[in-house]
């Protein structure tokens, strides 16, 4: 840990990554969220599930790791669990369409979207996950496909990240029913492309194909998570720099 900074190693989707979080963020903003995570979890009955929104590229996958890590520090046994596990499975995404403003598109070329996560299975697990230990699924990017069964959730604490968990339409308004707590986390659009470039480029993209990547299919997506999104109990924007605001 540097004066100012602590470092994390994380493991996301098969990849080995390294996090940056300032310390004032970790003692002002996070610790006092694994606290409130372990209150609310010893106010219930039951496992508390957190949902952790917001458009892709925020970190929000790094931040769910680093989250887990404080609430087992405060007290209570977290798991940070992906969404992406809910992708439809590449065979299901290069044989199906959907039908947009009199297009017929394929699911492959729009991958990330609403559209290609199979909710119905993401809404029984997530009903499930309240009461019931079940085994969730993860995703794999050298290999680009959900896999089956990664994580077995027995924790008391379930961390749920995800692009759409928030989303404002039907039939993804049926989740908040699961949620006991929600953060939304936002960031400069500038941000966000820069971030998910690396991240194709990271994956396997050459720097043009990810860039034309990014712009046709995930700019569409981060605008459609950021102005179509329920109400959520904590807001948190990240900067350029790394560091977060409470909004």
């Amino acid at each position: 840990m540097s004066d100012d900074k602590a470092i994390y190693n994380f493991s996301v989707n098969s990849f080995n990554i390294k996090a940056e979080y300032h310390k004032r963020d970790i003692d002002g903003i996070f610790i006092p969220l694994a606290k409130k995570f372990d209150e609310l979890r010893r106010n219930l009955s039951r496992r508390a599930v957190i949902y952790l929104a917001g458009p892709c590229g925020a970190g929000k996958t790094t931040l769910s790791l680093l989250l887990e890590s404080l609430t087992c520090g405060a007290g209570s046994f977290a798991q940070a669990l992906g969404m992406d596990g809910f992708h439809y499975h590449s065979g299901y995404l290069a044989q199906n369409y959907i039908c947009k403003n009199g297009a017929r598109i394929l699911l492959r070329d729009i991958k990330g979207a609403a559209e290609t996560y199979d909710f119905e299975k993401l809404y029984q697990k997530t009903a499930a996950l309240r009461h019931c230990d079940i085994y969730w699924p993860g995703y794999d990017r050298t290999i680009h496909d959900a896999v089956e069964d990664v994580t077995f959730v027995n924790g008391q604490i379930a961390v749920i990240e995800g692009n759409w968990l928030l989303l404002d339409e039907l039939p993804w308004q049926n989740l908040a029913q699961f949620c006991d707590y929600s953060i939304f986390v936002s960031a400069g659009f500038e941000t966000l492309v820069s971030r998910l470039t690396e991240r194709k480029i990271m994956g396997g993209l050459d720097p043009d194909e990810a860039k034309k990547f990014v712009m046709r299919s995930d700019v569409e997506n981060i605008r459609r998570i950021s102005g179509r999104r329920q109400k959520c109990d904590l807001e948190l924007q990240m900067k350029a720099d790394g560091s977060f605001a409470v909004v």
